[in-house]
């Protein structure tokens, strides 16, 4: 069984390159034909998912960045419930539920938990990259 990877993310978009690193590192396993399994953004990492976010233009578009590759590679990207929930970042059935009149989790990004993390780490073929 070839090696699969999981990405995790827990740093912020904001303050670190962190994100960045993790695109192009992401860019390079595709590249080199090696599967992904997920990508899973944690504590501040979350922040990426605000679909409100709107960076300066002469910034690293991190969020578009992230949504590109998602797209072109068909990569599923995850955001922790409760770091998202803990942040503001509602997905709109959690928007509903709290009797917002609009949600902010951007639709390339997928509400999950910790067990879907847990899940994907499962086999014994699964490499975990950690960015921080």
């Amino acid at each position: 069984m070839a090696q699969e990877f999981v990405i995790l993310i827990s740093a912020s978009p904001l303050k670190t390159q962190a994100h960045l690193t993790a695109i192009r590192y992401v860019q390079a396993l595709v590249e080199k034909g090696l599967p992904i399994r997920s990508i899973f953004f944690y504590q501040e990492a979350v922040l990426v998912a605000n679909r409100f976010n709107s960076p300066p233009s002469d910034e690293p578009q991190v969020a578009h960045r992230w949504k590109e590759l998602s797209d072109r590679h068909e990569i599923e990207l995850q955001a922790c419930v409760a770091a998202s929930y803990r942040r503001g970042i509602l997905d709109a059935q959690e928007s509903q539920q709290q009797d917002f009149d609009t949600h902010n989790l951007d639709e390339s990004f997928k509400i999950t938990g910790l067990g879907q993390l847990a899940a994907a780490m499962s086999d014994t073929c699964i490499k975990l990259i950690h960015f921080k």
